[in-house]
């Protein structure tokens, strides 16, 4: 039981998912009111923007690169945009992408 749980009486659950990211905007996560942390993996290869816009823009949003450390966003550290929706594009060719999203239940 995760601290945050124990102090509300909320339980903490995860689920991890593989997101295809290629060239033309695509949904990255829907709006969801009770996730509390995003853990998004580093590209394999080339970069992909994230943006909270309905259509991502190369750039003009998160950028990830490839090699770097993984993304991570808590509600506590970053407010309601982690229960936002997310779009993402890559910078060339598809990519799979991992992410973990945590909720408290």
């Amino acid at each position: 039981m995760s601290l945050d749980s124990a102090q509300t009486g909320r339980r903490a659950s995860s689920a991890q998912q593989t997101i295809n990211v290629g060239t033309s905007s695509t949904v990255f996560l829907g709006e969801a009111p009770g996730r509390v942390a995003v853990i998004v993996s580093a590209p394999q290869t080339n970069r992909f923007t994230l943006s909270l816009t309905t259509t991502a823009v190369l750039d003009q949003g998160i950028t990830l690169y490839a090699g770097n450390e993984p993304l991570i966003l808590t509600v506590a550290d970053h407010g309601d945009l982690v229960t936002r929706a997310w779009s993402a594009i890559s910078a060339s060719g598809a990519q799979n992408v991992t992410v973990i999203e945590v909720f408290l239940s």
